[in-house]
């Protein structure tokens, strides 16, 4: 069974022997409640990495068994329905969180490397990986680190770019490190929230400048796919 099929019994228990808990200590975790969600105080920092760093503000455990779920359950459906399409490519997964779309990866025999901030969720997302059986991710990233040009051939953006200082220096980053041709996943939230990291600062700029930059870079080809042409 796929990372994707799996059940919250199944998720739990996994997180349980990741964090050393007890099944019955993380079943009694929330779920996309406010502990489990606020990064952040509600105010802007001036460090985004440092508050992406220790997720000061929020139950870190219950953090984890939020995204284990959403990152599984409840984004786009073309993005789960690509997952599984993607065969032998060499594939990025930009803001990995707890590494489940890696995971879904590397069960079809991709290559695939990982990029987040440096900290806890990273530190996770890795030991997530390891412990299903796959040692060699093709690239572990930080968010300031370069990529190499023209590498992968397939990027998965999913509820990053809302996150970040500058949305569309962040898609550059991605546009250069994505081969000619190659297939970019992009899902932008343009709610705007604070606590839970969905900066009004990030995605104003998202709406005034990110639609142009997609039109003059890639060709949209579904709801949430694009094909970089330049």
């Amino acid at each position: 069974m796929g990372v994707l099929q799996e059940n919250q019994l199944q998720r739990d228990k996994e997180l349980a022997k990741l964090l050393n808990m007890t099944l019955e200590e993380v079943q009694k975790l929330p779920i996309a409640s406010p502990d489990a969600i606020r990064v952040s105080d509600g105010n802007q920092p001036k460090d985004l990495e440092d508050l992406y760093h220790d997720y000061k503000f929020m139950n870190f455990p219950a953090y984890l068994r939020t995204l284990m779920k959403t990152s599984a359950t409840r984004r786009h459906p073309e993005l789960f329905k690509f997952l599984k399409s993607v065969k032998h490519k060499n594939c990025l997964d930009f803001g990995s969180g707890v590494g489940t779309h890696a995971i879904a990866l590397l069960e079809n025999d991709n290559s695939v490397g990982i990029l987040d901030v440096p900290g806890k969720l990273m530190i996770f997302a890795e030991q997530r990986i390891r412990a299903r059986g796959y040692d060699k991710i093709c690239g572990a990233y930080f968010n300031w680190m370069d990529l190499p040009d023209n590498l992968y051939d397939v990027v998965i953006c999913t509820d990053v770019l809302e996150h970040v200082e500058d949305p569309i220096h962040e898609l550059e980053r991605i546009r250069k490190t994505l081969k000619i041709g190659g297939a970019l996943h992009l899902q932008v939230s343009t709610m705007i929230k604070p606590s839970s990291g969905h900066f009004a600062s990030s995605i104003e700029k998202w709406k005034k400048e990110g639609p142009s930059y997609l039109k003059k870079y890639f060709q949209k080809i579904g709801a949430t796919l694009y094909k970089r042409i330049k």
